[in-house]
């Protein structure tokens, strides 16, 4: 089971010593390399540089490799593919597609690719988590998801999409019992479900009040229980608060250990359901006991 509880922003322009520094010691199950809003345009191309050289340095222990580049509706993304690919393109791993409007933007990054592997030799696959960040891409998500085989996840930008959907974030953001419920459940449920009928990963929206621990992880646990397989963080210090809304309770871990030695036992006594200490059960309880199993093994 591929972890992927924290995707970790660091700036492309932040000092190099300092990025190696976060790489080896953050514990982030993906570290990804900003090119766009972190990186103001005169230092968009000190960036590339400095993200391709890290990129191909072994530094980076467990942790996947992944780069948000420029929407492609902007002058910089062609920039930003054609240096990451052909310097770096057997390591990239992922690329964040941020603001993408129309499938026709996905077909135009994969011809751009599929000509940039045959030139530099790169054999690695190269996926694309793309950000729903907007109304427009809100709408149009499943034909987004299903456009390219390239695209491997998807990701919920709460910052863009309120501002296109005007939302009152501002507000909420300081005190969420303004609104009864979760504001976004319509947003992270399409998602999901996005996600999951296409076959592909879910990323939920970072918690942007950097000190608020509680609610980064009461958010968190929201979105485990929702069906996401992490959470954007933008510091170190969210990792760990994060990989705890993901860690089972002893009480969950028990019952899906409970649950896994009732299947064997009847499908030792060659059952595939029946009932057993009082509860029934079925074949459809082993994913979710197995998946509880992984996360609970997962380090913190």
């Amino acid at each position: 089971m591929k972890l992927r509880r924290t995707t970790l922003f660091i700036p492309g322009t932040m000092e190099e010593s300092q990025v190696r520094e976060t790489i080896a010691t953050c514990g982030a199950d993906i570290i990804c390399l900003d090119l766009e809003d972190t990186v103001v345009p005169a230092r968009k191309s000190e960036a590339r540089k400095l993200i391709v050289r890290l990129l191909n340095e072994e530094i980076w222990g467990r942790t996947s490799r992944a780069v948000r580049i420029n929407a492609v509706s902007s002058p910089y993304a062609e920039d930003d593919i054609t240096e990451l690919v052909s310097g770096a393109g057997n390591r990239i791993g992922t690329l964040l597609l941020s603001k993408p409007e129309s499938t026709d933007e996905i077909l135009w990054m994969d011809a751009l690719i599929k000509r940039l592997r045959s030139e530099h030799d790169v054999t690695e696959p190269i996926g694309y988590l793309v950000g729903i960040e907007s109304a427009r891409a809100l709408t149009d998500i499943d034909k987004i998801a299903s456009c390219s085989p390239n695209v491997e996840g998807l990701g919920f930008a709460i910052g863009d999409l309120s501002a296109s959907l005007g939302v009152n974030i501002s507000a909420y953001l300081q005190d969420r019992s303004l609104y009864p419920g979760d504001l976004f459940h319509f947003h992270r449920a399409r998602i999901i479900l996005a996600a999951r009928t296409h076959g592909l990963w879910a990323m939920d929206a970072p918690w942007p009040i950097i000190n608020d621990h509680a609610t980064l992880l009461e958010d968190a646990r929201w979105g485990v229980m929702m069906g996401f397989d992490g959470k954007l963080v933008l510091v170190p210090g969210q990792v760990r608060t994060v990989h705890e809304a993901y860690r089972p309770s002893e009480a969950e871990i028990a019952y899906a250990r409970n649950v896994l030695e009732k299947m064997e036992r009847l499908a030792n006594a060659g059952e595939g359901s029946g009932v057993v200490d009082g509860q029934f059960l079925d074949p459809v309880v082993l994913a979710p006991a197995r998946a509880t199993m992984a996360r609970a093994a997962a380090p913190l």
